[in-house]
């Protein structure tokens, strides 16, 4: 399996832990806040708690995993003035940076949040949940455009790598066992 195969198939990994992680945490911070009796479609608060934090910790551990395989790109642009890089590179450099402070940031409050739960008050809590919830936003839309920023590299490595009859690209459909058309 090439680098880029396997740094594919993390993606898609750390994607589907993070929709995990994002979706448990919106239902616990919208549909059933600090209510410990709550549920929602009879999943109880607990066992989405644990979910939330379960899939936080696999993402997290994915993202170590994901900047070790890219450690090689993060020293080589270490010493490079952001001024010196073309604009792509730039970009793509201060949105990094910023996903990673706000990605940061939003583990230690949520880890927070949850490790000293037993031994500090109520309100003291609801403050690093508040800042474990901006943060998470914060991150979210970082790394939407992360993403945004990769499109090339997401579309053309689905094109390589995705098993099955169809590639997507761009939105379109190509059957590789006849001629290339839209759907």
């Amino acid at each position: 399996m090439s680098k880029n195969e396997r740094n594919y198939w993390l993606n898609w990994v750390l994607f589907l832990v993070f929709l995990i992680t994002i979706i448990s945490g919106f239902l616990l911070w919208i549909k059933i806040p600090n209510n410990y009796m709550s549920t929602f479609t009879r999943i109880d608060r607990t066992a989405l708690v644990t979910l939330h934090i379960g899939s936080g910790l696999i993402g997290l551990l994915g993202v170590v995993i994901h900047i070790n395989w890219h450690w090689s790109w993060l020293k080589a642009l270490r010493y490079s003035p952001v001024r010196r890089l073309n604009k792509h590179v730039r970009t793509n450099r201060i949105i990094n940076r910023l996903t990673w402070l706000a990605y940061i940031t939003s583990t230690v409050f949520g880890l927070l949040a949850w490790m000293l739960s037993s031994i500090l008050s109520t309100e003291t809590i609801k403050i690093f949940s508040r800042f474990h919830v901006t943060t998470s936003l914060g991150c979210l839309v970082l790394l939407v455009t992360h993403l945004s920023l990769h499109k090339k590299w997401i579309v053309s490595a689905i094109q390589r790598y995705s098993p099955g009859k169809y590639r997507w690209r761009l939105g379109q459909k190509y059957d590789l066992d006849s001629t290339m058309h839209p759907d």
